[in-house]
């Protein structure tokens, strides 16, 4: 029995308290072919401390042997010393054996540093090297998938589909491409890949993505009950209440609409669009509870700037126009042509005409186009008796609706 036998039946017992010295033991008596194939067997047992001593040793005697110096920068990089594998992979040369492996993990090395046109540059050399060898088009699709440059991602989950492969080392081919086709747009697509994953491929997280593809073609229902589904299994699965919550307010279901979301928010307080969900699903059966959600959001999310111009819009077509301008008496509303709009209304409702004609002008230039806004222009200028302005507003809407007896009229009076 060779003393590498020794460390293999020592470490099968579960005893580790004799591993090193019998490595060591290895490395004096064994040849070296028994000694890199105990090192091998110990990395594939995931023991790469020990592994690393004998590839060591073994360099000392085959200071150019590829597969020593691969495994030795695989360790490298498990122990995140990025520099050291480098160096590592720059001593193997493009006839060596190892070559392949080298052009692996250095593409590993550089996607780890953020230097993703290299590791590129690496896989798009192995696929050239080495056609027939599929981990390199599955290592560059999935490198085009994590930059969300999915098109290309595409490419290559295709040509291992095309070849048999729909999984690959316990990754769903199948499921990255649909989850490609979706980063891509292509919803309708999509849906049809996810469609066709069995059981155990349609996991929490692909189920979510198919309940949000069915909801952005208007899908409402399936939508439905995929998220529903999904939430029978793991009700913590925060994203899919406001996808849900939408489903439901489009079908018109206020009620449902208006629970999910609160659901949703006791998972996530900080979600922007469960707020104004809830609001709008609430408003028009639970207005005081509504309210109280849509201004908790204004004081939570980190962007309230939305959930503003919601609430804003909202007392303006109810008539609120004094909530109004208690909601905007706190806001920087420079820069936001809607909330300038809101607020000269609301001045001009509350007898406030010149604060009126100032806001209203300062943003003549966002809403030009607008009728409604160039109405409610008109009539703010009409109170305060500035008769050129008037005119002026009165030539634009005019230009845009010539047939308009009322605004005629009013143009041949001044």
């Amino acid at each position: 029995m060779t003393k590498a036998d020794e460390v293999m039946n020592t470490i099968d017992d579960g005893d580790f308290s004799n591993v090193d010295t019998l490595i060591n033991e290895s490395l004096q008596q064994d040849d070296d072919q028994t000694q890199f194939s105990l090192a091998e067997t110990l990395m594939s047992r995931g023991l790469s401390v020990q592994a690393k001593i004998i590839y060591e040793h073994l360099l000392q005697f085959y200071p150019d042997e590829g597969q020593v110096l691969s495994r030795l920068a695989e360790i490298a990089v498990s122990d995140g010393d990025s520099d050291k594998a480098l160096d590592y992979i720059s001593q193997i040369d493009s006839d060596s054996p190892a070559y392949a492996e080298n052009l692996l993990v250095s593409a590993d090395i550089y996607q780890s540093q953020g230097l993703y046109e290299v590791s590129e540059q690496k896989l798009l050399t192995g696929i050239r090297t080495f056609p027939e060898e599929d981990v390199f088009k599955f290592a560059i699709a999935e490198l085009y998938f994590d930059e969300n440059l999915f098109s290309k991602a595409l490419v290559y989950y295709d040509m291992l589909l095309d070849a048999g492969i729909d999984n690959y080392s316990g990754i769903s081919i199948v499921l990255r491409k649909a989850s490609s086709l979706a980063g891509d747009g292509q919803y309708e697509e999509a849906i049809s890949e996810f469609e066709k994953l069995n059981a155990i491929e349609l996991n929490e997280d692909a189920q979510y993505q198919l309940g949000f593809l069915y909801n952005q073609v208007k899908d409402y229902n399936k939508s439905i009950q995929t998220l529903e589904k999904l939430l029978e299994i793991n009700h913590d699965y925060p994203t899919a209440y406001s996808i849900l919550a939408d489903d439901y307010l489009n079908i018109k279901k206020n009620d449902d609409a208006f629970k999910y979301a609160q659901l949703g928010l006791n998972l996530n307080e900080l979600d922007e669009r469960l707020y104004q969900i809830a609001f709008d699903a609430g408003v028009s059966e639970q207005p005081d509870e509504a309210l109280k959600i849509i201004q908790k959001g204004i004081k939570t999310v980190e962007t309230p700037l939305p959930l503003i111009i919601r609430l804003s819009d909202f007392y303006v077509t109810q008539g609120q126009y004094k909530n109004n301008l208690d909601l905007l008496s706190d806001v920087d509303i420079n820069g936001n042509p809607k909330l300038t709009w809101n607020l000269a209304k609301s001045y001009f409702e509350t007898d406030d005409i010149k604060k009126a004609q100032e806001n209203i002008l300062l943003v003549l230039d966002d809403y030009k186009d607008n009728l409604d806004y160039l109405t409610d222009v008109i009539e703010i200028l009409r109170s305060s008796g500035d008769k050129d302005a008037l005119k002026a507003a009165l030539t634009l809407y005019l230009k845009q609706d010539p047939d308009n007896s009322e605004m005629q009229d009013l143009m041949d009076q001044i």
